[in-house]
């Protein structure tokens, strides 16, 4: 576990709703998409926004297929680490059930954060993601 990073409210939203979505205080927000998708048209007023590509799959099946790695969680924990005095932090993908959860209960894990909430909202979490950012944060120690 990484310490230093006091808990963050973390936002989880579908892509429709991380459009419309508007801060309202010092957020940042973590912008996941389909690798060759057009990327989210995201508020101007978050601070820094991190845009990542990977399918929402826990195994690569085809060889045009973007398994989530250590590079992104290595990026998604560089980023928060960077923006560790934010308010909130919003995480989103294309449906905001899987991928981008599993995001947030892998840096909830990775910082130490509650995770309950995030589990019972998000029972769909993508498992691939999460156990990638937990093992990048027990690396980093």
């Amino acid at each position: 576990m990484l310490v230093g990073v006091a808990p963050i409210d973390l936002r989880v939203l579908s892509r429709e709703a991380a459009e419309r979505y508007e801060p309202s205080g010092v957020e940042v927000c973590i912008s996941i998409g389909d690798p060759c998708a057009v990327p989210a048209q995201l508020s101007r007023a978050f601070v820094a926004v991190l845009r990542l590509t990977f399918n929402d799959i826990v195994a690569a099946p085809a060889a045009e297929d973007v398994l989530f790695a250590a590079e992104h969680a290595g990026e998604v924990l560089r980023f928060v680490e960077q923006w560790r005095h934010v308010e909130r932090i919003v995480v989103h993908c294309q449906a905001g059930a899987s991928r981008s959860p599993g995001v947030a209960l892998g840096l909830c894990d990775a910082f130490g954060w509650p995770v309950a909430e995030l589990e019972g909202a998000f029972p769909s979490w993508n498992r691939l993601v999460r156990s990638v950012i937990a093992q990048g944060a027990a690396a980093a120690e």
